[in-house]
């Protein structure tokens, strides 16, 4: 059950993130800046707990979890440090890193899926391997 509300919290969070990026891109909604972090933050949240649930898992994958914690770490730090990353004279290729900052946003919530996904088929094979026995 902690796992189908991660999952969903992910989706959630994240297609509002999405909406919201895309919606600053084009010039509208600066002031909610604030609440896409906060989107962001809770996509991240559900991306480390998906991670270690997997590598908790009898039968889990220790690399698709380390590797939601690592990308979790990726997404958050590039998120708050994105405004910084390109000034002065590559101010105009701020574009770049908002690109990145989408496609790391984009990774982490496929990445959540996978492992949500990865985890709810190794407890039914779970759960069908010991009614066989």
């Amino acid at each position: 059950m902690v796992i189908r509300i991660t999952v969903m919290v992910l989706r959630i969070c994240g297609v509002l993130a999405l909406i919201l990026g895309i919606l600053f891109w084009i010039g509208i909604a600066q002031g909610l800046v604030a609440v896409h972090m906060l989107l962001g933050i809770l996509v991240t949240l559900s991306l480390w707990v998906l991670g270690v649930a997997i590598v908790m898992l009898t039968r889990g994958n220790i690399g698709l979890g380390v590797g939601a914690i690592i990308m979790g770490i990726l997404v958050v730090l590039l998120g708050l440090t994105q405004g910084g990353l390109l000034v002065g004279p590559l101010q105009p290729l701020h574009w770049l890193v908002q690109v990145l900052h989408l496609l790391f946003g984009l990774g982490a919530i496929g990445l959540g899926e996978a492992v949500g996904g990865r985890y709810k088929r190794v407890q039914a094979a779970t759960v069908t391997q010991a009614a066989k026995s």
